[in-house]
């Protein structure tokens, strides 16, 4: 079952959608206030948020700003749904990241459109995401058992980095006495990123500005982008590990 949070702080446009949506088998979540939505998606893994402008604590385009900065919440579609219906709202959400634009008072049946049409097009991506951030769990369980101090800038709950830590922050770090671990988690889609060979070099230098034993590892999920990964610490001299988990993560 698709899953969709709603937010507004009309409760009587959250119940309509709530109920029309579940009639279609969407599951909806909702909140009324903008500040909780970030650590609601963070909790949920939703495949779309609707997102209304006006909150009574802060805007929706906050909302949306603080969502795409989140490097776990950036990939969920977005739909603007408001009463807004000026040229320069509707810019001002989709430049900020928004997937669509949705005015007040609306069709019940074109809203479920535009939810089937957002969700069909980022459905190979959010899953993907999904995946990977379910492997992030999976790995903090297993060394937190072993006793590793486990940090990440993924998670909220989390400390991003170690106390004195200095320079790149990789996805994951993990310490035990005097030994840490470090991870990166690579993607189809984050390979074609141009900042890749910055950002594994940011890494490979941790190596030598850190006096603990330092085990640097980037994390891949197929044979090809594997590949790819040697290819570029081979030719480029970097000290990295890369390892593939080819496991299947299901949603906790």
């Amino acid at each position: 079952m698709r899953k969709i949070i709603v937010v507004d702080d009309d409760q009587g446009i959250l119940d309509l959608v709530t109920e029309f949506l579940g009639q279609h088998k969407i599951k909806v979540l909702t909140a009324s206030e903008g500040l909780k939505v970030v650590a609601l998606a963070i909790k949920e893994e939703p495949d779309l948020i609707i997102l209304d402008i006006n909150l009574p604590d802060i805007d929706g385009f906050q909302v949306l700003n603080k969502l795409k900065e989140r490097p776990i919440t950036a990939f969920i579609p977005v739909i603007m749904l408001t009463g807004k219906s000026s040229t320069d709202s509707q810019v001002t959400g989709l430049v900020s990241g928004a997937d669509d634009y949705v005015t007040k008072p609306f069709d019940l049946n074109v809203l479920y459109a535009r939810v089937l049409s957002a969700l069909r097009h980022s459905l190979l991506s959010t899953r993907f995401k999904h995946d990977q951030f379910n492997l992030l769990h999976y790995l903090i369980r297993n060394y937190s058992k072993r006793g590793y101090a486990c940090c990440t800038k993924l998670i909220e709950q989390y400390p991003a980095k170690p106390s004195a830590w200095t320079g790149y922050i990789p996805d994951l770090i993990i310490e035990k006495k005097d030994k840490i671990r470090c991870f990166n988690f690579e993607t189809t889609q984050s390979l074609l990123e141009e900042p890749l060979i910055d950002r594994l070099t940011s890494m490979s230098d941790l190596a030598f500005s850190n006096s603990k034993r330092m085990e640097l590892t980037v994390i891949v999920r197929t044979k090809d982008n594997y590949k790819i990964i040697e290819k570029i610490i081979r030719e480029n001299g970097l000290n990295l590990k890369t390892k593939m988990i080819k496991k299947h993560m299901t949603r906790n």
